[in-house]
């Protein structure tokens, strides 16, 4: 009765944590999905309501359940304090926020170059490169939801094998 126990918790413990990693890939899913929508909203505010991207940010900080709020709060109080200059300002802040998260380099680097793309173009201008990083951005969406669901399939089949395995083994 005990090795039944012992093998069940394996096997329990073998699918948990292929659970977690199929977790993360759904994780990166909603960050960058999130990104997307921060896209969006800059080309709304940009390109219709022609405010500047300081503002841009204060608007956003206002919406509660935006992923970023926060920070873009700060990057916002910063430029407009003239307590620093926005690229270095959005890269700290940024950088910061992106740490918490299980996105890959290539996946933070869409937000991080924000204000490298953007420069001192014009409102039109600033359209264009937003809808260039909001097409990357998708990119990256389409790739990463192939890879998921081929991979969260794949990761279940091993960890449920591999604790049945082990299970096996220690009998």
């Amino acid at each position: 009765m005990l090795q039944l126990t012992g093998c069940v918790l394996i096997i329990a413990g073998c699918a948990g944590i292929a659970a977690v990693i199929c977790r993360d890939y759904n994780s990166r899913l909603d960050t960058l999905m999130v990104i997307r929508d921060i896209y969006e909203e800059f080309k709304y505010y940009i390109s219709y309501q022609k405010l500047t991207v300081p503002e841009t940010l204060l608007r956003l900080s206002e919406k509660e359940r935006m992923l970023f709020s926060g920070e873009f709060y700060e990057i916002y109080e910063t430029v407009h304090n003239g307590a620093g200059n926005f690229p270095e300002t959005w890269e700290s802040q940024i950088g910061k926020a992106l740490a918490h998260t299980t996105l890959n380099e290539k996946e933070k680097k869409l937000l991080l170059n924000f204000p490298s793309c953007l420069g001192y173009m014009e409102g039109g201008a600033q359209t264009g490169a937003l809808e260039e990083l909001q097409r990357q951005t998708v990119n990256c969406i389409e790739e990463l939801s192939m890879e998921q669901k081929n991979k969260n399939k794949m990761v279940m089949s091993l960890g449920i094998a591999g604790g049945v395995l082990v299970s096996i083994l220690l009998l």
